[in-house]
């Protein structure tokens, strides 16, 4: 006799909702497989027949929803005008604001989680998929500033640039509580990315200008 769960239509992708809901307010440890598996409304050996156990459930709940976002982020391209490749950056990764389900939220809380205490699923994440994707984002910047090597004014002129959107992903309902309509609501949208595009600029603009400017001259040492 076969133990699998039965496979009904939207199972598996009602038990990956439910998942990323839960393991967002309680995070991977305090998380019920139980408690997963009532609010999906399916058996507990749902689990394994589709994820194998809950690391697998967890996985699949964190990294799935990244890769496809990274997926829409086009390839880093030192030709491509500068705002014209930053829009594409910016419009894939703003997605996540116009989820009208709460869903992009609840992904968002569980990476935070990831960031104060990252879990192997995300180290496998950075280390496959964010990793090669920032290395080839500050190749593009070296040549687009005109530096010699990757040093680390490209890093931080790097994590500036995503960061920008990190932190709407972080802190969007605390902005809407302290302005509302800045984040949600018409026209929202096309806002924060118009002028994510132009803050994006003048940040890889004005790190091109500090290496054209002459060192600040050392007081180290005089008398």
């Amino acid at each position: 006799m076969s133990t699998s769960a039965p496979s009904l239509p939207g199972t598996r992708e009602r038990m990956l909702a439910e998942a990323t809901r839960i393991f967002a307010d309680k995070g991977f440890d305090k998380a019920s497989t139980r408690e997963i598996c009532q609010a999906a409304g399916v058996n507990i050996g749902s689990i394994s027949y589709y994820f194998g156990d809950k690391q697998g459930l967890y996985r699949e709940a964190l990294v799935q929803p990244i890769l496809d976002l990274l997926a829409q982020v086009p390839a880093p391209d030192a030709e491509v005008p500068l705002q014209d490749w930053l829009r594409g950056f910016y419009q894939a990764l703003l997605a996540p604001l116009r989820s009208a389900d709460g869903s992009a939220a609840q992904l968002m809380r569980l990476l935070g989680r990831e960031m104060l205490e990252p879990s192997m699923a995300y180290e496998e994440l950075c280390a496959q998929h964010i990793g090669p994707q920032h290395a080839a984002l500050i190749e593009m910047l070296r040549l687009r500033v005109g530096a010699a090597e990757a040093d680390l004014g490209l890093q931080h002129l790097a994590h500036a640039l995503t960061a920008l959107v990190q932190d709407y992903w972080m802190s969007a309902d605390y902005m809407e509580a302290l302005a509302p309509g800045v984040v949600y609501g018409p026209g929202a949208y096309e806002r924060v990315l118009a002028r994510m595009v132009a803050y994006g600029s003048a940040m890889v603009e004005q790190e091109r200008l500090l290496r054209l400017a002459p060192p600040p001259l050392s007081t180290h040492g005089r008398s």
